[in-house]
């Protein structure tokens, strides 16, 4: 019996060393997400334009270039289910908010929860970024474990990223990713649009709960009488030619209808902009430096 013990603590331990230093590095080393908790949290009570939103508005919509002060709390994957609960968190906190600008791409509308996307973000929206998040049980491990929440393999890709770079945190002090600086290789556009385009088909035509949600968010605004901006943000010509039609053209129907029934709300649609070119994609649905850039000075004007 001892012996059977002792190999089982040898098996064991291993396992804990292994747990316990991914623990520690998740715990101790900033990200995105405790980077912009500690920006959102203690530095913004100037904040006029809060910027909410998945990848799209991340890397699109630089603060620099509005004329209000802002700050871009939108993430990398951020669904509208973490828009709602962090607009919700934070809302109270800003005193001078004016505007709330909120995207809604080709999967907004029809994102299903605890899907691919989230099914570890939320673990570190949970811990990292202080919000009560309903799809977590309490009694869930990971709740408590941020090692749990990620597969082994994912957490020594990104301890490799971190040694590289030296950091975790991919956006500046106002909340701008900053990291997509160059420019599509136009051989590669058509194959790229291709895959992500598939990647990013749903099948789905329920917009409801998503909807009900923005709805939510805008009643929010409207007892502030903060002015709610929804923004469909400029994507490859390439990518958007993959697109099911009769979706983009529902999704444009409910941000109409939207916009018609709530008085605080406007829209800006640059999906079929034709001012934006190939040299302002990182790739093919996300903007660089240069067309964040125009993206944003656009939205100033409009704003203004």
């Amino acid at each position: 019996m001892k012996k059977l013990l002792t190999h089982i603590c040898l098996f064991l331990i291993p396992i804990f060393v292994v747990w316990t230093l991914a623990e520690v590095f998740y715990r101790t080393v900033p990200n995105n997400y405790t980077f912009k908790h500690e920006q959102i949290s203690n530095f913004n009570d100037d904040a006029e334009v809060l910027i909410l939103g998945d990848s799209h508005t991340f890397y699109g919509i630089n603060p620099e270039w509005l004329s209000l002060n802002a700050y871009n709390l939108s993430n990398v994957s951020q669904t509208i289910y973490f828009d709602k609960l962090l607009i919700e968190k934070h809302i109270n906190h800003l005193p001078k908010l004016k505007h709330l600008i909120l995207s809604v791409e080709y999967t907004t509308l029809s994102q299903a929860d605890n899907t691919q996307e989230d099914i570890w973000r939320k673990y570190f929206y949970s811990a990292q970024m202080d919000l009560e998040v309903p799809l977590i049980s309490w009694y869930n491990p990971k709740k408590y474990s941020l090692a749990l929440a990620r597969k082994l393999n994912k957490t020594w890709h990104t301890y490799k990223d971190f040694k590289k770079e030296g950091t975790l945190i991919g956006c500046d002090v106002k909340g701008w990713g900053n990291t997509y600086l160059s420019t599509l290789d136009t051989s590669e556009m058509e194959y790229l649009a291709k895959v992500v385009a598939k990647k990013h088909e749903d099948s789905s035509m329920d917009f409801r709960l998503n909807t009900e949600r923005i709805q939510s968010i805008i009643d929010l605004c409207k007892e502030r009488d903060i002015e709610v901006l929804l923004v469909n943000m400029p994507v490859s010509q390439n990518y958007l030619n993959y697109l099911n039609p009769e979706k983009l053209q529902k999704i444009q129907a409910t941000c109409e209808a939207i916009i018609k029934n709530n008085p605080n709300v406007r829209g800006l649609n640059f999906l079929r902009n034709s001012y934006f070119k190939l040299n302002d994609f990182q790739d093919a649905d996300h903007l660089n430096a240069q067309g964040a850039k125009k993206c944003t000075l656009l939205i100033d004007e409009f704003l203004r």
